[in-house]
């Protein structure tokens, strides 16, 4: 398949509208390829923003090995296969399994392993794996729920983006302490089925119910399709904790990373000053620093711990 995609020039001015967002004049300088490597950026309509920067289109064209979006679009513009709802039920699908086929080839030494997430009170002991299952089983399984309190005609107080927006000296004490909470009476022996019976039954019902479905979203109302996009950084980043403390390769997939690192893209904008960093230009290594998973020079990073 085919998809509608638009050359840019090296260096572009632009003031775009798409919908009800309007796109101030701005510098794009970085090169850009297609997912398939072609000279193209896949669009939807007729504007994008790289990385947080506006470029406008100066010549049309069709990119005919790309059957994918462009990892870096403004979610205006994402009506294509990376943007749909089914797509990302998919994919965190797929980043689910994998991380649930991780924790069942554990050894019992695996368990006790710590992980390098930093609590908020620096004198509270780390997270094992074992807790980091606890902290999965919680995380995905918001999910359900949501769909399990549906609300029609609710006002959705948060998107994908959002969600990350909080007070972390609030917030982080709770997620930490929820963690030993799920773990609780259970043995690491029990956690592989238990993450199999969240995950699995989060899949199944996010399918079963359409994407617009709104309901308790944890801090507010929140659609479905927004909610699992969320769940994908969750997966993402978590993902990276459970290999990192096994020093085993990362699990996600290149279309999990993409709507991640897209998300963040979006949440850099909305917390700060938009546009990434010129080294992070690759999304794994922007995923990496925009969730504290590794170093970086820049203040306004990490976005989210």
């Amino acid at each position: 398949m085919s998809q509608r995609c638009i050359r840019l020039d090296a260096r572009v001015d632009a003031q775009v509208s798409v919908g009800s967002r309007i796109f101030k004049p701005a510098k794009w300088q970085a090169p850009i390829v297609c997912l398939a490597g072609a000279p193209l950026i896949c669009l939807a309509r007729v504007a994008c923003v790289l990385g947080g920067i506006e470029a406008r289109a100066v010549a049309g064209d069709t990119c005919r090995k790309c059957d994918v979006w462009s990892q870096r679009n403004d979610r205006a513009g994402r009506e294509g296969v990376m943007g749909t709802y089914g797509h990302i039920v998919d994919t965190l699908e797929r980043e689910l399994n994998a991380i649930e086929q991780t924790y069942r080839n554990l050894t019992d030494e695996d368990w006790q392993r710590s992980t390098r997430l930093q609590p908020l009170d620096p004198s509270l002991k780390l997270w094992t794996i074992f807790e980091l299952a606890g902290h999965f089983d919680i995380s995905i399984g918001l999910t359900r729920m949501l769909i399990a309190d549906p609300q029609p005609g609710g006002q959705p107080g948060r998107d994908r983006v959002s969600f990350f927006i909080f007070p972390r000296s609030e917030v982080a004490p709770v997620v930490y302490d929820y963690a030993y909470k799920m773990v609780e009476g259970k043995s690491p022996a029990d956690m592989p089925d238990v993450l199999h019976e969240t995950f699995s039954k989060t899949i199944a019902e996010a399918r079963a119910n359409p994407p617009d479905t709104i309901g308790p979203g944890y801090y507010a109302l929140m659609r479905l399709d927004e909610f699992v996009a969320s769940r994908v950084v969750e997966a993402v980043v978590h993902g990276l904790d459970l290999t990192d403390a096994l020093g085993l390769d990362e699990l996600a997939s290149d279309d999990a990373v993409t709507i991640a690192a897209d998300i963040l893209d979006d949440l850099l904008a909305r917390r700060t000053v938009s546009g990434r960093p010129a080294d992070l230009s690759d999304n794994r290594d922007w995923v990496r620093a925009a969730s504290g998973r590794a170093e970086h020079s820049d203040p306004r990073l990490p976005l989210i711990g």
